[in-house]
């Protein structure tokens, strides 16, 4: 198929039909394959995929690769989308917050109470318990650690390493807000800051500072740019291939696979997105990735921790997927979906200090 008869991204996503719902539930469930390594037989531990591109991705980068570029792509479209920054803004926070503020009071008053090797009353005294609670839930400074709990693991003592990304992607939404609150939401900005974020990390004195900002941004990036180009971006299966003949190239060799993952990676993603299949309808039976991903770590370190702190990643796997897909429904529908439902009433307070209209892309 010639690529000018490919359709374009915009034609894609004018359309009511994709398969992004069943991909980011792949990606989180990859995400849990890929802590099972180290969760259940220690840090030291390595994927195969990891091995193989020298260091450069492991499973559970890729997949967080995976939410970012989709992030990237739908956040800006909601940002040209939505009547004011108050509306955008307020979408964001219930899409983040309440699922994660209940995954933290659970984890704080049942799993921490039920695993905690401490007397209960000097769990509940110490400040460090709720210092959990807080800290991740504002995403300030987070802590990995409840008192007393999973000290016993083979990766001691983290209760729930998947929230690192959290404050990475409310970092995005913020700098989306404020580049389309100043009108620069365009295209040769979004390629420039692209390019910036593949070249920081090898600037000295700066690029180690800026710790995982600029490879995220480059995932993150790559969907923005794939968004604004849209009109221009032709979803063709010869184009994909040659996408994955760069991928597997810097994989091989060593070198450059992340910047080919946020560019390359990133238009493969979105052709596999947009191809026809049994799983373009997959949203009727609800967006279950966000519940996998933050319940699949604690999930996995109980398992482990009943299992007698280290077992075989498969075993790992194997038993914590079933109940983390149970949890991961009950948040989608008690939880994320009832407060979804208020998106489009965004507080006074919200709209009277934020700009009435979102610039035009």
């Amino acid at each position: 198929m010639p690529s000018f008869s490919s359709p374009t991204l915009r034609q894609c996503l004018d359309g009511h039909r994709n398969n992004l719902d069943f991909i980011r539930l792949v990606a989180a469930v990859g995400v849990i394959v890929s802590h099972s390594v180290p969760l259940a037989q220690g840090q030291s531990a390595r994927e195969p995929l990891e091995a193989f591109t020298g260091g450069q991705m492991s499973l559970g980068r890729v997949c967080v690769a995976v939410f970012l570029i989709i992030s990237g792509l739908l956040i800006t479209r909601s940002q040209e989308r939505a009547p004011s920054q108050a509306h955008y803004l307020w979408a964001r926070v219930l899409r983040i917050f309440p699922g994660l503020a209940v995954v933290l009071l659970a984890s704080v008053f049942l799993l921490g109470p039920a695993m905690t090797d401490l007397p209960l009353e000097a769990y509940f005294r110490s400040p460090d318990t709720y210092r959990y609670l807080w800290r991740n839930l504002t995403l300030h400074q987070p802590q990995w650690e409840l008192p007393g709990v999973f000290t016993g693991n083979a990766y001691a003592p983290a209760v729930n390493g998947s929230l690192w990304t959290l404050q990475y992607e409310v970092g995005f939404y913020l700098l989306v807000a404020a580049v389309g609150v100043a009108g620069w939401l365009r295209r040769w900005t979004a390629v420039v800051g692209w390019g910036l974020a593949a070249v920081l990390p090898f600037v000295p004195y700066v690029g180690p500072r800026l710790g995982w900002w600029p490879e995220l941004s480059l995932y993150f990036g790559g969907g923005v740019v794939l968004y604004l180009l849209r009109d221009r971006v032709r979803l063709s299966p010869w184009i994909a291939l040659g996408c994955l003949g760069v991928l597997a190239a810097t994989a091989w060799l060593g070198v450059g696979l992340r910047p080919a993952v946020g560019s390359c990676g990133a238009y493969v993603l979105m052709y596999l997105a947009f191809r026809p299949g049994p799983f373009a309808n997959f949203a009727r039976f609800g967006d279950f990735s966000y519940g996998v991903y933050i319940y699949g770590f604690p999930v996995q370190q109980l398992v482990t921790a009943l299992l007698g702190g280290r077992t075989e990643w498969w075993v790992n796997t194997a038993l914590a997927l079933p109940l983390v897909g149970v949890l991961a429904a009950l948040s989608w529908h008690w939880v994320e979906k009832p407060a979804l439902q208020a998106k489009n009433a965004p507080p006074t307070l919200l709209r009277r200090f934020l700009p009435a209209k979102v610039r035009a892309v």
